[in-house]
């Protein structure tokens, strides 16, 4: 059995029952617990179900272990309140109740057999295609699950399959033709662009001052960190032509070609002096880190850093900006090396003065005004407006404009067939295009014919999900739900 379980062990997670709007927790792993008052069986009462602390606690383990994968298996419970992922497990469970209350009232029940067949079916549960009831065991022990509870909701599962399958109301043909009409007809435009450039203003003084009143707090000084800084550069590190070669035994999975095949050590050896010395900085890293940490090092820099400084990588201000003062920053790699980070305070961003702001306050003035007489210019021309004919264009359609790159033209036509007006403009970064729709035609039938399978199946997508959203609000208005004040 044991040689079964090695051999399938991907399957061995306990499996999934899926429908569209819950989906039971797998890999029950144990990772993160969260601490419920057991004061009361019940941290919540929907309708006529309650909803327990042991299915709060597997529901929360559930989604700990989803967020840990996303996090690298790097996730703590501290970063698991911050996530918020108790509200989350019992948000799940109110609206899992919600629609199990419902799906009880419509008369909808799941029988014995049905779990039963559902169980026996389930393939990480067979041994040669037939169940195997001390897999079955071992699975759920495995993964922290009780049979009975496993099978409690199995059958809640499948009762929400039967609510889900009652849910999934097709496309009417109205429908269908009104998505179409909004993919596939096209546009007969005429259109004349004005640009940014062909306005002139220069503010004074006192409008540059007044537009820093209005929008100071957008003008605010980097957020910076005194810190003190340990630096372990590579070229101190002491080098051997011994020291390299035992590195190379060691690791010479490191020091394959394209192919696999080991690089001989003479070929390598240039590769082999980057990896021993970043591998002996990293271990002088850690020595330094322990040292500073505990306040015992007497060589570390002290000096001011400031957000959006380049002689930083990113990482390094994104690591600050999650630490707090006193915080000693686990070794950083660089290109040079490694540095240990401890931040002695941290200096919060503050308003700029107006001398400070002004350069820049003066340039975002002078685009916003540009930007302003631009819309009021098209409006002026629009009584006037001739254009140029380009002909039909499709909302999909992947065509050139002249005036326009192609990241200014997608702008253009996504805003143009949002639009109801047969005249008007589209106001763009620096250009505003005068429009006008001239006729409107469906492309051929060949086309619509070709893409209507996938229409079809988007469009039952997006009217599932309204679908859904409405459902559940009318669910929490119909089965009242009182919650613990206090988890």
């Amino acid at each position: 059995m044991i040689g079964f379980m090695q051999k399938h062990k991907k399957y061995l997670m306990v499996v999934i029952w899926i429908s569209s709007f819950a989906f039971l927790g797998a890999g029950f792993v144990g990772w993160g617990s969260f601490s419920f008052s057991s004061t009361s069986n019940a941290v919540a009462v929907v309708g006529d179900r309650q909803i327990t602390i042991d299915r709060l606690q597997r529901e929360y383990a559930r989604l700990y272990s989803v967020y840990n994968q996303m996090f690298n298996g790097a996730l703590d419970d501290e970063q698991a309140k911050k996530i918020g992922i108790e509200e989350q497990a019992l948000n799940t469970l109110i609206s899992r109740a919600l629609m199990l209350n419902y799906a009880h009232d419509l008369g909808l029940r799941t029988t014995q057999e049905e779990v039963i067949n559902t169980l026996t079916s389930t393939k990480a549960f067979q041994n040669n295609g037939k169940f195997d009831e001390e897999i079955y065991k071992r699975t759920l022990a495995d993964n922290q699950l009780r049979p009975k509870d496993f099978e409690e909701e199995l059958q809640e599962g499948i009762l929400l399959q039967k609510l889900d399958a009652l849910l999934n109301i097709p496309l009417t043909p109205l429908e269908t033709d009104t998505i179409n009409a909004a993919i596939f007809s096209t546009d007969h435009l005429k259109i004349h662009i004005f640009h940014q450039s062909e306005i002139t203003f220069q503010p004074t003084e006192e409008e540059t001052k007044q537009y820093w009143k209005e929008n100071q707090d957008i003008y605010q000084t980097e957020r910076g960190y005194k810190i003190a800084q340990i630096s372990i550069p590579l070229e101190k590190t002491e080098v051997s032509n011994a020291n390299l070669q035992k590195y190379y035994e060691d690791f010479k999975n490191q020091f394959l070609d394209a192919e696999g095949q080991l690089i001989p050590f003479e070929k390598a050896k240039d590769r082999v002096l980057e990896h021993y010395r970043f591998s002996q900085a990293e271990k002088e890293s850690l020595k330094k880190y322990i040292s500073l940490r505990k306040g015992e090092n007497q060589n570390e820099q002290t000096l001011e850093l400031y957000e959006g400084d380049s002689s930083y990588d990113a990482e390094v201000f994104n690591l600050l900006s999650q630490a707090k003062e006193n915080d000693t920053l686990k070794p950083i790699k660089t290109k040079n090396g490694f540095i240990v980070l401890k931040i002695l305070k941290i200096i919060p961003s503050h308003p700029k003065t107006y001398e400070a702001a002004k350069p820049e306050a003066t340039k975002d003035f002078i685009t916003f005004k540009k930007t302003q007489l631009l819309e009021e210019k098209a409006k002026a021309e629009f009584a006037d407006f001739k254009g140029t004919d380009i002909g039909y264009i499709g909302r999909e359609d992947d065509v050139k404009i002249d005036g326009l790159n192609a990241e200014e033209t997608r702008d253009f036509m996504r805003e143009l067939f949002d639009k109801t007006e047969e005249r008007g403009y589209v106001l763009l970064k620096d250009k505003v295009v005068l429009y006008e729709i001239l006729s409107q035609k469906f492309k051929n039938s060949a086309i619509i014919a070709e893409k209507l399978d996938f229409i079809t199946k988007n469009g039952t997508q997006m009217k599932s999900r309204l679908v859904e959203m409405a459902f559940m609000d009318h669910l929490s208005k119909l089965y009242k739900i009182v919650r613990k004040s206090k988890l």
